[in-house]
């Protein structure tokens, strides 16, 4: 491999990586021999070259004029590495769950070793390294080797043929020496392929058995078997036209680099012709050579520079000098950067996986979402998990704040000060856009569970990048690429930064929606929010899911409480006096939630019950003054009370004393509040369409026809006429409760959690005892 990670290597190296396991000594001795041969024959490179230029001279050009296309170089040198990485990664991916920081580092890392040790050192670490944390075999770990080497010779080959060709039909002038590059790398390019696909035919020829030792031949033809079964199952057309593209990519790009070298020393050389020498040059790495490719580089680089582009042979000598000392360094900084992220083999802690990352999309409102999350991370806790919670923006004042300091939330980014303007959106699209920056803060962690968007995306590249299994959560589908009927007729965005939000998706559709889909569908396992909008979810995404809706707080006995202390007396919150019995609804005031029909309801229910009263807490939003000009043309100003926000207590508080609790969200995906006033023992009143047809059995509440008012108010009127059935209907409202637990919300995302871990962890387990 070259110093700027391009993976040639030698062809006589390229079938030839040993099984990864006991060394042989002989093969041992004889790679050290060989070692010093190519060592000698460097230097005597050297030699000769110092002998045909003067080194004043050579000093002289070397001295850069232009600094400004040196960090451009190096910029182009780390682009086309991770280009390459990304092109083995895609061998790599049938084979073991990699990732691409991983894949980055062996590449970078097997690199620095073929560039001071170029005796397949690196291709050997690339391998063991394979077996030793992802435990791909030998023979596959050689295949994608190979073919990742294949790559850039076929590149460098059909290149150097086309310009040929060009020259032989008189469109361009052909370079001295170009038919002999073109020999060369198709010479290179038959000797890694052959030697590879047919090592068994030459293991068992007559002349293989009389010149080569038994031992040899007998190893040669087992790791050309090997290879030859993992290339067929990696190679396709569709894989070989994506190999092509990168290669082509990064070729293109390294060969601008070139130029840019050129344009450093002063040499004045057309851009095109500067590029088309690149190839050329890239031959000199795979041809057998010392330490460094100290005199290979410098002699080649002379003759391409110098015969190829005429360059003066001092300027061609200068000018390999400094690329040989700018590509030098950049592999030994990206190769000991590579040995710090490679690892070894994987983990695997005592007593199990118990580091887990929760991601969610935010925290600045007190939203359903937002409660299971703090629930989940709260909850795992207490089962002796270390979580850590992580979400583009925070906002603890507007987000339970009587809980969320508990929970602890980090922010994947610094956040923006409080008066930026478009604050929250800006976060969430710099924490989606630059996951790769900072996937390496989760390096450690067993198992990512990503709720709901841009959360399961954050967690897919973390997943990718540094090889983290991933669990997705979703409350519901993408509503910014899969709105509901609702958020189409009242629309869902409630402030600005949504807005913004969802007009940069509205002209990137495309790309969010693909992403939304990959990161879903990728999940080692996707847990949804119950029956009912699991199906639908199940439908969007076409994968299987498990059932996990949320949860709620089920006391051991005590509720309902007594009927007389739901219907007589009252309390006072936020200084607003409130008489029983009255009824309750808890949402956030957003439009789709619909809190117009519960009104309208209350209008009809106080005919038959004048001092009933509908309580509404919550902090108010853009849509609450259009709610209370509502309340004040039906003349229910005594009737419908805003209590604004109020404490976690409180709250819990208003559920106990409510002799009725109202969901009228029409296409509600589940519907906490319902859960949490049953888990009192209040009955419902409810649509008898999403959610709620999950969450509202029979006898636990009243599900009314959609949309009809009327058949809404009759509901809260009959369970308010009958205190006695209001009873009954509570304490089975309270019993059916149970049902969703939020133990057993947990019980079913541990055991997720768990089961993917361990299963990545598998690997690790066969390595340790390999």
């Amino acid at each position: 491999m070259d110093p700027a990670g391009r993976p040639l290597g030698r062809a006589r190296d390229g079938a030839g990586v040993h099984s990864v396991g006991p060394n042989v000594p002989a093969s041992s001795r004889n790679r050290w021999v060989r070692l010093g041969l190519q060592t000698a024959f460097g230097l005597a490179l050297l030699w000769l070259w110092t002998r045909t230029v003067s080194l004043p001279e050579v000093f002289a050009h070397m001295r850069v004029g232009s600094w400004w296309p040196i960090p451009l170089m190096i910029l182009f040198f780390l682009i086309t590495s991770v280009i390459r990485a990304r092109r083995w990664l895609l061998l790599l991916r049938t084979l073991a769950p990699v990732g691409m920081v991983r894949a980055f580092a062996m590449n970078a890392t097997g690199g620095l070793l073929n560039y001071v040790l170029p005796i397949r050192a690196g291709d050997v670490a690339r391998a063991w390294w394979l077996w030793r944390r992802h435990r791909i075999p030998g023979g596959s770990a050689l295949a994608t080797i190979v073919i990742d080497k294949a790559c850039d010779l076929a590149g460098v080959a059909v290149v150097l043929a086309v310009m040929e060709t060009a020259a032989i039909a008189g469109l361009v002038s052909a370079p001295r020496g170009l038919l002999g590059a073109v020999a060369l790398a198709v010479g290179l390019l038959g000797a890694v392929l052959g030697t590879a696909l047919l090592g068994p035919r030459i293991a068992r020829s007559g002349l293989a058995r009389r010149v080569l030792p038994a031992r040899l031949a007998s190893a040669l033809a087992g790791q050309a078997f090997a290879f030859r079964a993992g290339a067929r199952g990696l190679w396709t057309p569709g894989l070989a036209a994506r190999l092509a593209g990168w290669t082509g990519l990064a070729m293109v790009i390294d060969a601008y680099n070139l130029n840019l070298l050129l344009v450093a020393v002063g040499a004045n050389v057309p851009v095109l012709k500067a590029m088309a020498a690149y190839p050329a040059l890239l031959l000199s790495f795979a041809v057998p050579a010392g330490p460094g490719y100290l005199g290979n580089l410098e002699v080649a680089g002379s003759l391409i520079l110098g015969g190829g582009l005429g360059l003066a042979p001092a300027v061609a000598a200068g000018a390999i000098v400094l690329y040989h000392a700018i590509t030098a360094g950049y592999a030994l900084a990206l190769g000991l950067i590579g040995f710090l992220l490679v690892g070894g083999r994987r983990r695997v802690r005592a007593g199990g996986p118990r580091r887990i990352a929760v991601f969610h999309c935010g925290f600045t409102y007190s939203g359903g979402g937002e409660r299971i999350v703090i629930e989940e991370v709260l909850g795992l806790r207490r089962r002796g998990f270390q979580v850590e919670c992580y979400a583009p923006t925070v906002d603890g004042s507007r987000c339970y704040p009587d809980l969320l300091g508990e929970v602890g939330v980090r922010t994947f980014l610094p956040q923006l000060p409080r008066w930026f303007p478009f604050r929250e959106a800006i976060q969430m699209a710099a924490t989606s856009l630059l996951m790769p920056l900072y996937a390496w803060r989760f390096r450690d962690v067993d198992a990512i569970v990503g709720c709901n968007q841009p959360s399961a995306w954050i967690a897919w590249w973390a997943a990718r990048l540094i090889d983290v299994p991933y669990v997705v959560y979703l409350n519901q589908p993408n509503r910014l690429v899969y709105p509901r009927n609702i958020d189409r007729e009242t629309g869902w965005v409630a402030n600005a930064d949504y807005r913004l939000l969802a007009e940069i998706v509205l002209r990137a559709t495309r790309f969010v929606a693909w992403a939304d889909r990959r990161s879903v569908q990728e999940a080692d396992q996707l847990l949804v929010n119950g029956d009912y909008i699991g199906d639908i979810i199940r439908g969007i995404y076409r994968r299987e899911a498990i059932d996990c809706p949320a949860g709620c707080h089920v006391a051991t006995s005590g509720f309902p409480l007594p009927v007389e202390a739901r219907f007589g007396g009252g309390l006072t919150i936020n200084g607003y006096p409130i008489r029983r019995p009255y009824v309750l609804l808890t949402n956030r005031h957003y439009p789709q939630k619909r809190f117009d029909l519960a009104i309208r309801a209350m209008a009809e229910v106080r005919a038959v019950h004048p001092r009933a009263q509908l309580i509404i807490p919550g902090p108010a939003t853009a849509h609450t003054s259009v709610l209370k000009e509502l309340v004040a043309e039906l003349g229910l100003t005594d009737g419908v009370l805003f209590l604004g926000p109020i404490k976690e207590e409180e709250l819990q508080r208003l559920y106990e004393g409510a002799a009725v609790y109202v969901y009228p969200a029409p296409e509600e995906d589940f519907g906490m509040g319902v859960i949490e006033s049953m888990a009192k023992g209040v009955p419902v009143v409810a649509w008898d369409q999403a959610g709620p047809t999950v969450t509202v059995a029979p006898g636990t509440g009243y599900r009314a026809d959609p949309l009809q008012v009327g058949d809404y108010a009759r509901g809260i009127i009959s369970l308010l006429d009958d205190r006695k059935e209001n009873q009954a209907t509570g304490e089975r409202a309270f019993e059916w409760a149970r049902r969703f637990d939020w133990e057993r919300h947990l019980d079913v995302l541990e055991r997720c959690v768990l089961e993917v871990a361990r299963s990545h962890e598998q690997v690790a387990a066969e390595a340790a005892t390999a």
